[in-house]
């Protein structure tokens, strides 16, 4: 939803609070069914909760109201990325969510394990259409707790003469249930050929297989997008699998862990027994970051920490400056950091450095 700011000339306006939060004798209401929710299994299509608000108040002649619905994490602040937002139909004033549904949300959008309790802030939000002049929206929040119940793991496993054990269905090599019956990561070295997934050991089918570069085709039985995963080059790969929405990623990452030290690092110098280790998302696999404030100074990167005759990746010429927010910037590998080229931070401040080794690339954002 977009705020329209309108421009006017100093003439006063007809409404000098229009800017200003709603204030009525008799605001809006959000009530929940339940201030606390447990879930149980086997009971899919009963209803979890039911959230019911009353009507907004009157904005003026010609004016309606459109409902927004939107829930999220306490604490997210409703970011973009964590909330569930829901325009309602009109002259509907209830949002039911069932045990499936809510369940399934929990532990695929927010990431929460069977058996866990989140606690959740809901909003509806009633949007003034057909004004002369925007007026703020008026909301009503509540909050209450929800537990998910687990459903039991659901292993998967890899076969194929690109891994170890060959295209032995008995031997296939279990993966990371990193959240169970959802999704699912694998690391590790990969020869070239090619490999599927299956759901158990000692048998062909079903398997999962790839449709396209990330989608994946469930297959029962033997059919025509039964195709396999391919690898033209043998090395460290990583795989990320979402079961329930039949996604994959599937990426060369040559290196387990990517380090930080120099005095650009804040609070880490050239301590290389402290090297600040970066982040590495399994959806993202090619990529390490970090966020957080670097100090105006020099850094190097290490694939291993305490070591600095180890493997570095460094800048293609000593005293390389990163470019905030430029574009991204070659890096090259040096086995024995040797020779020893730094980057360099020009400015004390809060950034994102995006490094890429399967690319060899190096990227600073301003946060």
């Amino acid at each position: 939803m977009s705020i329209i700011l309108i421009s006017c000339e100093d003439k006063g306006l007809e409404n000098a609070d229009w800017l200003k939060e709603p204030s009525f004798v008799k605001p809006m209401t959000l009530t929940p069914s339940s201030d606390e929710v447990v879930m149980t299994a086997g009971n899919d299509d009963a209803v979890a909760i039911t959230f019911t608000w009353t009507p907004g108040n009157d904005r003026g002649t010609g004016t309606t109201l459109k409902y927004f619905f939107r829930m999220d994490i306490v604490g997210n602040n409703f970011a973009e990325a964590t909330t569930l937002l829901q325009e309602m139909p009109v002259d509907v004033f209830t949002k039911s969510f069932t045990v499936g549904e809510l369940n399934e949300l929990l532990i695929e959008k927010w990431g929460y394990a069977g058996g866990s309790t989140a606690k959740f802030e809901a909003e509806i939000i009633a949007q003034v259409e057909n004004s002369p002049q925007y007026q703020k929206p008026e909301v009503a929040s509540t909050s209450f707790s929800a537990t998910a119940f687990s459903q039991g793991p659901l292993p998967l496993f890899l076969v194929g003469d690109a891994i170890s054990g060959g295209w032995d269905y008995n031997t296939g090599k279990k993966i990371n249930e990193v959240i169970e019956r959802s999704q699912y990561t694998y690391t590790g070295d990969f020869s070239v050929g090619s490999f599927k997934i299956i759901d158990k050991p000692g048998s062909e089918w079903p398997s999962y297989n790839p449709l396209d570069e990330f989608n994946l085709a469930y297959n029962k039985t033997q059919s025509q997008t039964a195709t396999n995963f391919n690898v033209t080059k043998a090395g460290r790969y990583s795989l990320f699998v979402s079961r329930s929405k039949l996604t994959y990623i599937f990426a060369y990452t040559p290196y387990e862990n990517v380090y930080m030290v120099g005095n650009a690092i804040t609070g880490i110098g050239w301590d290389i027994g402290r090297a600040k280790q970066t982040t590495w998302d399994p959806k993202n696999p090619e990529v390490f970051s970090y966020k957080g404030q670097f100090d105006a100074g020099e850094f190097k990167l290490y694939t291993q920490q305490g070591d600095w005759n180890g493997r570095a990746l460094m800048a293609p010429v000593n005293g390389t400056k990163l470019i905030v927010d430029g574009e991204a910037t070659p890096m090259m590998l040096m086995p024995n950091a040797n020779p020893d080229n730094k980057w360099i931070i020009e400015t004390t401040g809060n950034y994102e450095l995006i490094i890429n080794p399967a690319k060899m690339t190096i990227r600073l954002k301003k946060l």
